[in-house]
């Protein structure tokens, strides 16, 4: 009896949405349904959960919608939230499905992920032994989470064919989301030259206190008379979307920031107030492909609205909005695709099937030298870890750090050549508007 009410319940909430814009569902069609599950619960070889089985049958139905429409009980609705905190106990990772399987888009910057060697790209085989082909977000983080101090193993397929097994102890990650390129101590520095004044900030995701973060970096920037800033979001898996629209709202004063439609709802635009506008600095974005949802949001607004220069290569292709619907009776909860992301001048961020079109491209492509990268990524967080520096580093000085980093770092070193160019062609900032206003501005 349990299977029937719990499954006639989503039919209820489908019914309900479809009832919104379109044809309703016929509750008649989903009989077979509820009959096989009474059937297996009563005649399988096996003992069966029941609420096993309702979630294998939900989601089944659900997986052949997208791979982010997701059903789950009560009690996993804290997994859910643990998607977009800054703080919770686990490896440090941002992750999204791809062909039935679990792709890491970056490991979190110094988190025990990118100590333990997992990396950009790599397809999560098995979590603890156990194949995760099939798995939806909310298990996998049910997986990977967990009290700091434990293990999980994981395995992993690298984009070169090879496997890794890694064994990686949880922690609790606590993620500061904004980031300077130095740090001596308590110390933040975000000027890289301080005689162009070019900063540089890295936003790593995007959490409930990323805005907050982002205003004390830029007020810091303005105290340290930056005069361009480079911003990286270079593997930055998204998260809140808020947090996204709150610093994009902060760099223009006016227009359109991001739109959502779907087939069932109406246009929502958000737009851009005058109100808290920072004073205008010139501006590079970096991005990769591992820049997703919220992150490709913040650089393909600016793109549009002309204020900034994107730099690196295109982004995921991550744009879709879903809602958590709460089933009448069980308390459980459905997480449903509802609207797609679109950019102030109309193209959708989310990589449709077929489509050649999605995410963001950059205004400047610039690869990495991947022979580089974990000298890259050691030389990164020896500088932002805030510790005493090696012996042999404590002697160079700060535009000798500077020339090693871009010489480890083609994108930066390319940014590093944009922000140059624009401050050669417009030095002084006195009186100058926060953006140009863009076609997709008119009413």
């Amino acid at each position: 009896m349990i299977i029937k009410k719990t499954i006639l319940s989503v039919i209820l909430v489908m019914v309900f949405c479809g009832n919104a814009g379109g044809e309703s569902v016929n509750p008649a069609l989903f009989d077979p349904l509820m009959d096989v599950c009474d059937l297996v619960s009563k005649h399988y070889v096996r003992d069966t959960e029941n609420d096993d089985l309702v979630a294998a049958a939900i989601n089944g139905m659900l997986h052949e919608l997208d791979i982010y429409s997701e059903y789950f009980p009560a009690q996993d609705l804290d997994e859910f939230e643990k998607m977009t905190s800054s703080t919770y106990e686990g490896i440090g990772i941002g992750i999204d499905m791809k062909d039935g399987y679990l792709i890491v888009i970056s490991p979190f910057q110094d988190s025990p992920a990118q100590k333990a060697g997992v990396e950009a790209g790599d397809r999560i085989l098995e979590v603890n032994g156990q194949s995760t082909k099939g798995w939806f977000l909310t298990r996998a983080i049910k997986n990977l989470t967990g009290p700091a101090g434990t293990e999980v193993r994981i395995k992993v397929l690298r984009k070169d064919g090879d496997t890794k097994e890694l064994t990686i102890m949880r922690e609790r990650i606590q993620v500061p989301t904004v980031r300077p390129w130095y740090k001596d101590g308590d110390e933040k520095d975000y000027l890289l030259d301080d005689d162009s004044g070019i900063a540089y900030m890295r936003i790593t995701q995007f959490t409930s206190d990323t805005s907050a973060e982002f205003d004390a970096a830029y007020e810091r920037i303005l105290e340290q008379q930056g005069q361009a800033i480079i911003m990286d979001l270079r593997g930055n898996p998204g998260g809140l979307m808020s947090a996204a629209v709150a610093i994009i709202d902060r760099l223009i004063s006016h227009g359109v920031i991001i739109s959502t439609k779907g087939a069932h709802s109406q246009e929502n635009i958000k737009r851009a107030q005058s109100r808290g506008t920072y004073p205008h600095r010139h501006m590079v974005v970096m991005i990769d492909g591992s820049s997703a949802s919220a992150a490709e949001i913040v650089a393909g607004a600016l793109q549009d609205h002309n204020r900034a220069v994107i730099v690196g290569k295109r982004s995921w292709g991550k744009g879709s909005v879903q809602q958590v619907i709460r089933l009448p009776e069980s308390g459980a909860a459905l997480k449903l695709t509802t609207d797609h992301y679109y950019l102030p001048k109309g193209r959708c961020v989310h990589r449709l099937p077929d489509a050649k079109e999605w995410g963001v491209d950059p205004d400047v492509e610039q690869e990495l030298d991947y022979e580089l990268l974990d000298d890259l990524r050691n030389y990164t967080s020896e500088l932002n870890s805030g510790a005493n520096q090696d012996k042999s580093e404590e002697t160079l000085t700060k535009a000798e750090k500077l020339k090693k980093m871009l010489g480890l770092d083609a994108q930066l070193n390319q940014a590093y050549k944009q922000c140059k160019g624009l401050l050669r062609a417009q030095p002084s900032l006195e009186g100058l508007a926060s953006e140009e206003k863009t076609d997709s501005d008119e009413e």
